[in-house]
Order: structure tokens, then sequence, then C-alpha cells
């Protein structure tokens, strides 16, 4: 049981690999772009998918990846043609089968909501009989047509002993399929035992394309005659199948060079099932689908599927080794007597080793936005359809990589702010060509790296938030003072306050406040943030900042108020003596500290953390960069240098502190808190653009 679990994890993996391919290939295919090999690649995997669902018995998922095939088999062959319309309805049937999928994973047996609109497009333009289309596949996925009249020879409750010859094709293989997974899914139909026939050649007359071995499936079963007619179905392509009556000598049959379909073999025909016609596979695919096969095999051998919970204890493990360092360094820093240069060369070795073994352990954890961007294309059809809209996705940066850790966590609030922008965002299509916009909205998903944070920028062409609705409701609320009304942006950021919605009534989309709220929250918890910015009319675009790791960082240590915090490296751009500066006070009491023809704001980090007034150190300012707000100076006791930190969650272990994104160890033991820069520039309130120095 625990081994059959063990290949299910595995199915849905490459499941999820699959699909992601496809999603690729149909959005290719739906523009306009692609060739014959996009073509041939997107039926691959939705064959690879259903042989695979086949092996553990996935009768929904089956049935609707049969129909899915037969259409793309369809496309491939020439026999339909791919038109905006089809590749539009192949686009559903993908987001379908990931459903599908998902519910397999979870073992839901809930139908998706579509699924039967889907596989009616689908039989409509395939041309396809409901009644045979999906092979003798589950029931419930084709509730919409007419049970066909049985055979008494299909429908009767058999007892007797039931043997099935199976004999491998030359693609059995390469199109996925497992003898040993077979085995195991036939012991839902009372598979009572295997017999192997056939011997293995010599090495030297060996071929690797043809199986050499034929295998008889013995079942004891009282289920129609059809029910095991159907598990064998998806196997008809690419072996031979038979059934064996009892007066038939069983016999060793020869491999074949052209699949056997299940229902020429018997005494009684079936229904006719969609089968492809010899044009579907074309001899010249034949070398196509062997470099496909090298090419896979290929890419196995370069790729490692390792456990999660393996790696990060690797890199735990690489924390405390750095940590151990740091404190040996220190020590010998600290210790005036230590004349032993080897030692000291000893330590700079094993520092440069440890920054290279910690490198290499984030590459392995290093994982593109792309398995979580592929998703999202699917949440904007959907909306699509329940709201009546139209519009569409378009990606960049999805090659951008991110911690594993982090990209396990961005699938809920990126779907959140996606459901937003097409239910608060994009107009209806009537309004949008009234208003002069394109009928179709559009919605850009980018990602990029700056410095050692990922920028994801949700941004869409709709109406943008409307201010004068999220202020009343604030009022409604008792959120804000009617006498005395936010600005324009606390206006925007209301909508993140926990249970607030403009929506007029509540649906399945929206109007339960709980999507800005949970997309703030789960931001927080990565030790990110997330920013708006409002063009009325215009649209709006939400802005998430995330850390590239939750490990590691580089970061500056300083001191202030005999304390020691780390800033991160990424954002500082210098540091000046303030004593050599120009300083300016402001009538609001703020300060400004010149910088080469420019004055930035000062910000105290004494004041800002709530520390008591005082001097010590060298005063020192640190001029860093807000990402946001342009460059801001911090005025600190003194700076310590740079080195190597260990993130540590402060609220995981405590509790959030606003304006500090972490915590970490510091050589001598210490516990020194990570500043986030940003959340400072609030504390403080708000930041000035630099000004140019007036004389």
């Amino acid at each position: 049981m625990e081994e059959d679990e063990d290949y299910q994890s595995l199915f849905f993996t490459e499941c999820h690999e699959l699909l992601a391919d496809l999603q690729d290939h149909l959005d290719l295919l739906s523009q306009g772009g692609g060739d014959g090999e996009t073509v041939n690649a997107a039926f691959r995997a939705v064959h690879s998918v259903k042989g695979g669902a086949a092996a553990f018995g996935f009768d929904q998922l089956i049935s609707f990846a049969h129909v899915f095939e037969t259409v793309m088999d369809k496309v491939r062959s020439n026999r339909l043609e791919l038109t905006e319309e089809i590749g539009n309805v192949l686009l559903r049937a993908g987001d379908v089968m990931e459903q599908l999928v998902e519910n397999a994973q979870n073992g839901s047996d809930a139908t998706p909501d579509n699924l039967k609109k889907v596989l009616s497009e689908l039989e409509e333009i395939g041309d396809l009989d409901p009644q045979t289309a999906t092979g003798g596949a589950a029931p419930e996925v084709v509730a919409t047509a007419a049970a066909p009249e049985a055979d008494t020879e299909e429908t009767e409750l058999l007892t007797r002993e039931l043997v099935f010859s199976l004999t491998p094709g030359p693609d059995f293989f390469s199109s996925g399929h497992d003898p040993l997974r077979l085995f195991r899914a036939a012991r839902a139909h009372n598979l009572i035992e295997v017999r192997a026939t056939g011997e293995v050649p010599d090495i030297d007359a060996f071929d690797p394309d043809i199986c050499p071995l034929s295998w008889e499936l013995v079942f004891e079963t009282e289920v129609p005659l059809a029910d095991i007619r159907a598990f064998f179905e998806i196997y008809d392509a690419t072996a031979e199948i038979r059934l064996l009556t009892e007066e038939e000598e069983p016999a060793t049959p020869e491999v074949p060079s052209e699949p056997v379909a299940l229902a020429e073999a018997e005494s009684k025909p079936t229904a006719p099932t969609a089968e492809r016609p010899p044009s579907a596979e074309p001899a010249e695919d034949q070398p196509t689908q062997q470099e496909a096969t090298q090419q896979r095999t290929t890419v196995i051998s370069k790729s490692l599927r390792v456990e999660l919970a393996r790696i990060d204890r690797l890199v735990n493990l690489v924390g405390e080794m750095l940590i151990t360092q740091a404190g040996l360094a220190q020590r010998l820093t600290e210790d005036e007597k230590t004349e032993d240069l080897d030692l000291g060369h000893s330590v700079d070795a094993m520092s440069r080793q440890l920054r290279e073994l910690q490198e290499s352990v984030m590459a392995i954890r290093a994982q593109s936005v792309k398995s979580v961007f592929s998703r999202m294309p699917r949440v904007v059809r959907d909306l699509s359809d329940k709201l009546g809209k139209e519009a569409r996705l378009e990606l960049a940066g999805e090659h951008t990589e991110v911690d594993t850790t982090v990209i396990e966590e961005l699938a809920e609030p990126l779907t959140h702010m996606l459901r937003n922008s097409m239910d608060h965002g994009i107009e209806g299509p009537e309004q949008r060509i009234a208003l002069g916009k394109p009928k179709v909205g559009t919605i850009t998903l980018s990602a990029e790296h700056r410095g050692e944070r990922v920028i994801i920028v949700i941004e869409d062409d709709g109406q943008g938030i409307d201010r004068d609705r999220v202020l009343q409701k604030a009022v409604e609320r008792g959120l804000v003072s009617e006498d005395e009304p936010p600005s324009p942006e606390e206006i925007d950021q209301l909508i993140f306050h926990p249970g607030f919605s403009t929506a007029a009534e509540v649906s399945s989309v929206s109007g339960r406040g709980v999507g800005m709220d949970v997309v703030k929250k789960k931001i927080q918890q990565l030790g990110g943030r997330c920013t708006v910015r409002n063009h009325p009319g215009k649209g709006a675009s939400f802005t998430i900042t995330l850390p590239l790791t939750l490990a590691v960082m580089d970061g500056m240590t300083i001191t202030t108020g005999g304390q020691q915090f780390v800033l991160p490296l990424s954002s500082v751009v210098e540091a000046v003596r303030l004593e050599n500066c120009q300083l300016r006070q402001l009538p609001d009491d703020s300060t400004l500290v010149e910088r080469r023809g420019e004055y930035l704001k000062l910000i105290s980090l004494r004041r800002v953390l709530g520390m008591p007034d005082g001097q010590g150190g060298n005063s020192m300012a640190i001029i860093v960069d807000t990402e946001t707000s342009g460059l801001v100076a911090l005025q600190v006791d003194d700076l310590i240098g740079q080195r190597q930190v260990v993130l540590k969650s402060l609220e995981a272990n405590f509790q959030r502190v606003e304006g500090v994104s972490g915590a970490t160890i510091l050589g001598d033991g210490h516990v020194a808190l990570i500043l986030d820069i940003p959340a400072l520039l609030t504390l403080s309130g708000g930041c000035p653009q630099p000004q140019e120095l007036v004389h």
C-alpha cells in the first residue's frame, strides 16, 4: 500500500509538469503560433496523463482525457482545423483536466462546475458521439448522454474466470505505460493471477523498442465484461489485447507491427469507439517519438527530485555552520594576543567555502515562479465565464527564480489579487467599449529580481479603485472619520483592512471582505509587503516585494542605543559621517542631509524604534534605497561591518514587530533584529522625493 502511494505521488508530480507544458503549448496554439510539433507535444501530454490515470483507476479523469485526446488527435492529423474558437475550447479543456487531477490528488469526487459544458464543446467540435466518445468511462462524466442499449453479453454478470492476453507494441513504454502499475490497477477488478510468456533474447539480439514478453491476466469477477474491456481501452493504441476464450489454448502471440484494437479480437463487436485512423500515426512520427524519448531520458539524467525536508535540514545545517564561523572569527578579532596567521587564513578559507556551500544549497532550492504563474490563466478564464467579462492575462518574467518555500505560498495571494482585478477592476465589454477601451481587458502579471528581493506586479487596465465608494464604506464601518477624511493614498490602503469589501452583494467571487486581507497577511508572513498604486479610470497596480530566500542574506551590522541591528545589504548605498555633511532643519522638525547636490530626509533610528535620545559612537548616516520612495538616510550610532546572517522568523518565535522583518544570531550569541527599511519609512511618517540643493 505504501509503495502504491509512492507511485501515486510520482504520478501527480509528473502530472503537474505535463499540465504546465500543456498550458504553454495550448496558449501558443490559441494565439496562432506553434507548429506540428507543438500540437504533438500537447497531444502527448494529454495522453500521458490519461495513461497514468488508468493505472490508478481515476475514472472521471480517464473519461474526460479520452475525449480531449481524441479531439487533439484530430487536430494533429489535420482532420480538424485549429481556429481561435477551437483553441479557446482546448484551453478550457486543459483547465478542466487540471481541476480533475487536483481532485484526484485530494481524494475528492467533486465534479468541476464547467466539466459538462467543456465536454459538450469538445464533442461538438470533434463531431463525436456522446455515447461512445468516452470509451466506456465513468457515467457521471457523460450524464447528458442517453445510455445506449447494452449488449446481453456485455451486461451479463459473469462468475467465471476471464483471461486477457496483453502484448506491448513498439511504443507501449515510450507512451508512459508501465505493466506493474497496470497490474496494481487491475486488482480493483479482481485480478487473481498474472502469467508471463515469452523469452528474453541475448543482449546482442535485444531490441529496446520491442518487448519480448507478453502477459496473461486472470480475473475472477462478477462485474460486467464491459467494465474489464473499458479498463484495457487505454492500452488499445499501444498494445495487442485479446480475450482468451475458455476453449482457446493460450499461446504466446508475436509482437504486432501495428496495435490491434480490443474489439477486433473478440467474437462479438462492441459499440464503436473514437479510434484513430492509420493516418493519425504517420511513419515520419516514429523518429520524432524516439527523439522525444531520448530527450526525456536526458532530462531525467540531469535532474533530481529531492524531498524538501532533506533540503531544509541541509539549509539549517549551513546556517549553524555560519553562526559557528562568525563566533570563531569574532573571538580571533577580540583576542589581541592571537598572532597565528595560519589560523586566520584557515578562518578566511572556511568563510569562502561556507559561502560557496550556501550559494549551492540555495541554488538547489531555487525554483522559477512559472510553476505558480502557469496556474493563473485558468483563474482568469474561469472568472471571465462567471462574471461575463472578457480579459486576457499576460505573463512576464515567469522564469525569475525564488526560494521554493516562497513559491509554495504565492498561489493563494496571487489568486485573490486576480479575483480582485477581475471583479472590481476590469469593466464589462459594453462599458469598456463606451469608454473607448478595447473590448478585452488586459491583466499583466510580472516578476523581476531587484537586489536580494523579487518584485511581483499585478496590473490591470480597468477602472481602478473607486475611492469615493471605498471612503463611503470606511465611514459606514467607522474605520475613518467623515470630518477628517484620509488622503487618496490612505484611502487606497483601506482595501487591505480585514473584512472590508465594496461589493454590493455577496457572490461566489467577492463580497465577504477576505481577499485582500488574506493577501496582506500572507505576504507579511513571508517577510514581504504589498503596496497599491491607483489610477482612477485607467487601472490599478499591486506590487508584492518578497525576499529571494527565507534562509540566509547579506547584511550590514550597525549599532544604535547600545544595540546591534542588521540592514539588508542590497538596500545599502553608502555610509557617511554626519559631521562632514550639511544639515537643514525644516519647520516640521524633520531634518534633511545634503548629498552631492540633493537633500535626503534624515531618519533617526533611535526615535523610530522608541529609544531614548542620546549620542553615541560616531553618529553616521547610512544611505539606503527604499525601492519605492527613492533614497533616505538612516542616522545610526556606528557602523560595524558587513556579514552574512541566518534569517529567523520573529513572528514564528515571538510576535510580529513593526519595522522588523526578522532576527538573526550574531557570532557572540546575541540576537540582532533585521530592519525592514520601507516599514521604518512608514513609521517615520513617509518620505519626500529628493530635492535639488538651493543656494
